[in-house]
């Protein structure tokens, strides 16, 4: 199947004008990794959780923006990742 020209250039739009995952898919996707990882384990484990989330948000190219006074590390609102 060959695509047309008009249809290759949407393709290309797409594509450039950053279709690809949200920091909020990438947010939610790290929070449902660390609860699976943290079954089982105490409620005490907060800060043990919140270096989780931070790491699986700077492995998919997050950093967390320190500028907002609301924002943490492990947070989990995914305003406060910025793309590196």
């Amino acid at each position: 199947m060959s695509l047309g020209g008009g249809a290759r250039m949407v393709l290309a739009i797409l594509l450039l004008t950053g279709c690809g995952r949200s920091s909020d898919a990438d947010m939610w996707d790290c929070q449902l990794g660390v609860q699976k990882g943290n079954s089982g384990r105490s409620a005490a484990d907060v800060a043990e959780r919140a270096r989780d989330i931070d790491a699986c948000m700077t492995a998919r190219g997050y950093r967390l923006d320190t500028g907002k006074p609301a924002c943490r590390q492990g947070t989990v609102t995914s305003n406060c990742y910025l793309r590196k």
